[in-house]
C-alpha cells in the first residue's frame, strides 16, 4: 500500500475510529459508575449487573474494532498466523454485545409485562437468579460464534488456493472481516438476538400502551416513568441494532463496492456502534444520567 493510497483510507476511517475510542470511554464510564456504587452499598441490582456486562463487552468490542484496523498497516500484527485469530476474537465481542444487550431487553421484558402463570411467570419470579446465567449463556454462544470462524473451509476441487481458516491465508484482517465466511456467521449470529429483541420490545411497548388506556378508563393513578424510560431504552437498542443488521445486509450481498461512498458510510456506522449504544443506556438510566451531568458541571466549571 502506497502512501498516498494509506493516507486515503485513514481520512475515510477517521471519524469512525475516533467514535469508536470515544465509544471504549463511555462504556468504561458505565462500568465504573456502576462499580462505585456498589462498592458503596455493597448491592447490585440485576439491571445493573447486565449494564456492566454489556458495557464492558463493548470495551472490549470497540479495542477489537480498533486493533483489526491498526493491523492493516502494521506488518507485524497483520501477520497471516495473525489474521484469523483477530476475526475470531472480534467475532466474540459482536455476538457477546448482541447477546447481552438481548439479555436486558428479556429483562425489562419480564418486569414490565405481568405475567399470571406459565413458563414466563415462573421466569418473572427467579428472574435474579436466571439473569447470571443468561449472561452466562451468552458468552459461551458467543465463544461458539468465534470457534466458527476457525473451522476449515470445504476447498472446491483443484482450488490453488489454500486455505487454514474461511478466508485465504494470505489474507488481511480488513480482507478477513469482509470475507463472505465472516459475513455469514456474523449476519446468523445478530439475526437471531434481533428477533428476540423484536417480540420483547413491541410486547412491552404493548403492554404499557394497554395498561395505559386501562388506568385513564378506570382513573387510576400510578407512575409509569420507569417503565416507558425502560420501554423507550429498548425501542432504541432495537432501532440501533436495525441499523446494524442493515450494514451487515449490505456487507453480505455486497451491495456496495468498496471504492464507494456507501462503503464508506456503512463501515463507519459499524465503529460509531459501541458510542451510540453507550449513549442509549446512559439516557435510559437515571443514576447514570445525573452522574454524567454533574461531571459535565464539574468539568464546565473548572474550565472557567
Amino acid at each position: 500500500m502506497d502512501l498516498s493510497s494509506t493516507l486515503n483510507v485513514v481520512y475515510s476511517l477517521l471519524p469512525g475510529i475516533t467514535a469508536n475510542l470515544t465509544g471504549t470511554l463511555t462504556n468504561a464510564y458505565i462500568s465504573v459508575a456502576i462499580l462505585l456504587d456498589y462498592f458503596k452499598i455493597q448491592m447490585m441490582s440485576t439491571s445493573n449487573k447486565i449494564l456492566v456486562a454489556l458495557s464492558l463487552s463493548n470495551v472490549y468490542l470497540s479495542l477489537m474494532l480498533f486493533i483489526s484496523t491498526v493491523s492493516v498497516f502494521l506488518p507485524l500484527i497483520n501477520a497471516d498466523s495473525v489474521n484469523g485469530y483477530i476475526s475470531a476474537l472480534l467475532m466474540f465481542g459482536i455476538c457477546s454485545s448482541t447477546w447481552i444487550t438481548t439479555c436486558l431487553c428479556v429483562f425489562y421484558f419480564l418486569k414490565i409485562i405481568d405475567f399470571s402463570s406459565g413458563l414466563l411467570a415462573c421466569f418473572k419470579l427467579k428472574i435474579n437468579i436466571i439473569v447470571p446465567w443468561f449472561i452466562f449463556f451468552s458468552e459461551v454462544v458467543s465463544l461458539g460464534c468465534s470457534f466458527l470462524t476457525l473451522l476449515p473451509s470445504v476447498t472446491s476441487p483443484g482450488s490453488s488456493t489454500n486455505t487454514s481458516l474461511f478466508y485465504p491465508v494470505n489474507s488481511t484482517s480488513e480482507e478477513l472481516i469482509n470475507s463472505p465466511g465472516f459475513m455469514k456467521v456474523t449476519f446468523f449470529a445478530v439475526f437471531v438476538p434481533m428477533l428476540i429483541m423484536i417480540v420483547t420490545t413491541f410486547s412491552t411497548i404493548g403492554s404499557l400502551f394497554l395498561h395505559s388506556r386501562r388506568m385513564e378508563n378506570t382513573g387510576t393513578s400510578s407512575s409509569l416513568t420507569p417503565h416507558r424510560n425502560a420501554a423507550c431504552m429498548m425501542a432504541w437498542l432495537l432501532l440501533l441494532y436495525t441499523v446494524i443488521f442493515v450494514v451487515l445486509f449490505t456487507y453480505f450481498f455486497k451491495l456496495f463496492d468498496q471504492q464507494s461512498f456507501g462503503y464508506k458510510i456503512t463501515f463507519n456506522l459499524i465503529y460509531l456502534f459501541t458510542l451510540v449504544q453507550s449513549v442509549v443506556l446512559i439516557i435510559g438510566n437515571p443514576k447514570l444520567k445525573e452522574a454524567i451531568t454533574k461531571c459535565c458541571l464539574f468539568a464546565t466549571k473548572v474550565s472557567d
